[in-house]
């Protein structure tokens, strides 16, 4: 049997957690941990997904601020991943939820 090691990072907010998606989201996090700025073909090729897929879910990742895109390329790297009060988290989560719901075309 096979024992997948999901990052907790990985579990997102806005979107679905599935198997795949969670196993993807934590190779590339293992990645990113060295800390230097890496494009997501680079990132790809050690993970064994098309660099398109990379994207998505570091597109993903950046909405929910762990990971962030490099101003002056087309790099990647970890966010600041500081600690915060739970109460601090949940009401900043509540006002993304509610500026991207009062959006409708």
């Amino acid at each position: 049997m096979q024992v997948l090691t999901i990052d907790r990072r990985a579990y997102l907010h806005w979107i679905r957690n599935i198997r795949s998606g969670l196993s993807t989201r934590s190779a590339i996090l293992k990645e990113l941990e060295s800390n230097t700025w890496l494009s997501a073909s680079k990132i790809s090729t050690k993970v064994h997904v098309t660099a398109g897929t990379v994207s998505y879910h570091l597109r993903n990742m950046e909405r929910e601020d762990i990971v962030i895109r490099d101003p002056e390329g087309s790099g990647w790297r970890l966010g600041n991943l500081d600690q915060t009060i739970l109460t601090d988290y949940a009401s900043k989560r509540k006002k993304k939820f509610r500026k991207k719901r009062d959006k409708k075309p």
